[in-house]
């Protein structure tokens, strides 16, 4: 029995996939395999982070395109040393709260590491696997420049999405645009880190700004579009990205309130019977997850007791 015999199908017999069901953000990411490649501090955490959160948060578009699939749980699998705190100051508290789950990718080598990476995906029921990043999460002795390597990362990844969770790989370009680098050709191993995907995000950074570009299968059209990224609020590490090409709708993510505004907006609306700053910032530190030391300030600033009741000082009126 031949491969012909024993897997081959009629037309008719292979499901159809709508438009709707092949991406998360229509014609961006994709309900397969996505690489998002980009030299470093591109942005391609924050832009994960952005569209991550346009998901969580059950946007209507991103950057202008649809958002097609409302997810409740995103998990991210990180690589880098202090990048679990740094996702943190970019999506706690811009999306809903154990909507998130994050873990260090390493041991990579170990056998069947990536089948039970699959396998606990499935128990936790994702809808979005994040792998941030394709070089860190390399065995021994693995070389992404090198095409075997990059089919086999690849491959490790496919039985995941197979399994119905779809996959956002973060990757490299080599660094600087190089002559002849198209979008498809643009992560570290060239055609062969691509080919296996169902589509590529290259974001790039340069003296005239951001801009993304993508090469993506079922899409209704390849992206060129110049994209900024600014922060939520000031303080804030919550990216909000927009799209500022002439002539298109700018769209980006509502700002996000910072903690220490929702902790005061529910303070106002529970009224505790702590008399003091320091009382409530004792109760309510664990529920904000910050120290006493950090919510009293911010509470003694926005707040005072009249009455017998907490309400917000004239100042710091929203």
């Amino acid at each position: 029995m031949g491969a012909i015999t024993t897997k081959g199908r009629k037309l008719h017999e292979i499901e159809h996939v709508p438009y709707e069901q092949a991406f998360l953000i229509g014609d961006l990411l994709t309900s397969n395999i996505t690489m998002l490649a980009g030299e470093p501090k591109a942005g391609k955490t924050n832009f994960a982070a952005g569209m991550s959160a346009a998901l969580l948060n059950g946007a209507d578009e991103f950057l202008g395109l649809p958002v097609l699939r409302l997810c409740r749980n995103i998990v991210f699998g990180l690589t880098d040393d202090g990048a679990e705190g740094e996702l943190r100051e970019r999506l706690h508290g811009a999306v809903p709260r154990d909507s998130v789950t994050v873990f260090p990718v390493e041991d990579t080598s170990q056998p069947g590491y990536w089948q039970g990476v699959r396998d606990d995906l499935l128990t936790l029921g994702a809808d979005l696997f994040v792998l941030d990043n394709v070089l860190g999460a390399l065995g021994d002795g693995e070389d992404v420049a090198s095409s075997v390597t990059a089919r086999n990362t690849i491959d490790k990844l496919k039985p995941i999405s197979k399994s119905g969770i779809p996959v956002l790989a973060v990757t490299h370009t080599p660094k600087g645009n190089g002559e002849g680098l198209t979008t498809a050709s643009a992560p570290i191993g060239g055609r062969a880190m691509a080919g296996g995907v169902r589509g590529v995000i290259v974001l790039r950074k340069s003296k005239k700004g951001r801009s993304i570009q993508t090469a993506i299968n079922w899409a209704k059209s390849d992206l060129d579009i110049a994209v900024t990224m600014r922060t939520a609020s000031n303080g804030s590490e919550i990216p909000v990205w927009e799209r500022v090409q002439p002539g298109l709708k700018v769209v980006s993510l509502p700002k996000a309130k910072t903690w220490g505004e929702d902790l005061v907006a529910r303070i106002i609306e529970e009224q505790p019977e702590e008399e003091s700053a320091l009382a409530l910032s004792r109760r309510y530190a664990p529920i904000v997850d910050r120290k006493p030391e950090t919510v009293r300030p911010k509470l003694r600033d926005r707040l005072e007791r009249v009455g017998g009741r907490w309400v917000r000082k004239p100042a710091a009126t929203a």
